[in-house]
C-alpha cells in the first residue's frame, strides 16, 4: 500500500513539474503526447460527436469539427468567428481559402480527372451591363459584357492577364467599338466593332498584350 501511495505521489509530482502527459511515451513533448501506430485517437458519441476550439479562453467557441447534430451524416469543419476564414495549405503555404462571406480562393491549378467526364456544373455566367463605354479589367474575365445604349460606345482594351476572355453584346442600337490601349487586337477581317443591334463578339487574350476578336462584326 505504501508503495502504491509513493508511486502515485511521484506521478502527481512529475505531472505538476512537467505539466505534460504522455501516453505510449515517457518523454512527452507537449501537454498531451500520444505515441502509437494505427488508430490513435477516437471520438465516440451516441448519435453525434465533435471537437470544439476555444483559442481565446473558455467563453467564446471559435470553431468545431465533427458531426455536430443528432444523426448528422455531414462531416463539418466550421469557423464560428464572424471574421474567420478556413485555410488549407501544403509545403507551409496557403493553397485554398474560404472567407467569412463564403468566397473561395485557390492558388495553383485546378485539374480535372478526365476530359470526357470532368465538368463544371451549376455555375452561372456573370453579366456586366453598361449603358456607355468603359475600360475592361481583369474582373471582367469570363463575363458577358452587355452594352445597352442608343449611342455608339467604345470599350477600351488594356493589357490584361493571358487567357482573359469575354463576350460583348450590343443590346441597344448604338454600335460598340473595341479599341486597343497599348496592346494589339487581331481580327481576321480587320473588324473592330459590332455589326448592329443584338450582335455578339468575343475577345480573347492569347499572349501578353495580344488579343483576338471574332464574331458578328464590321467596320
Amino acid at each position: 500500500m505504501r508503495k502504491i501511495v509513493f508511486i502515485l505521489c511521484v506521478l502527481m509530482f512529475s505531472a505538476y513539474v512537467h505539466a505534460q502527459t504522455g501516453i505510449g511515451t515517457t518523454t512527452p513533448a507537449a501537454k498531451l503526447h500520444v505515441k502509437s501506430n494505427g488508430a490513435t485517437f477516437r471520438l465516440e458519441g451516441t448519435d453525434h460527436t465533435y471537437m470544439e476550439f476555444f483559442p481565446q479562453g473558455s467563453v467564446n467557441r471559435y470553431a468545431y469539427f465533427g458531426f455536430p447534430n443528432a444523426a448528422s451524416t455531414a462531416l463539418t469543419l466550421m469557423n464560428n468567428n464572424a471574421a474567420g476564414t478556413i485555410v488549407l495549405g501544403t509545403n507551409n503555404a496557403t493553397r485554398f481559402t474560404i472567407d467569412n462571406n463564403g468566397h473561395t480562393a485557390l492558388t495553383g491549378n485546378l485539374t480535372g480527372n478526365s476530359t470526357s467526364t470532368s465538368t463544371i456544373a451549376n455555375f452561372s455566367s456573370v453579366i456586366n451591363e453598361q449603358s456607355a463605354g468603359f475600360t475592361l479589367g481583369n474582373g471582367d474575365n469570363g463575363k458577358i459584357i452587355v452594352i445597352n445604349s442608343s449611342s455608339a460606345a467604345t470599350i477600351t482594351v488594356p493589357s490584361l492577364a493571358v487567357g482573359f476572355n469575354c463576350m460583348i453584346v450590343q443590346r441597344g442600337t448604338g454600335q460598340v467599338t473595341i479599341t486597343a490601349s497599348g496592346v494589339t487586337i487581331n481580327n481576321r477581317y480587320g473588324f473592330n466593332k459590332t455589326a448592329g443591334q443584338h450582335s455578339i463578339l468575343t475577345l480573347v487574350c492569347i499572349a501578353t498584350g495580344v488579343y483576338i476578336s471574332s464574331g458578328d462584326m464590321t467596320n
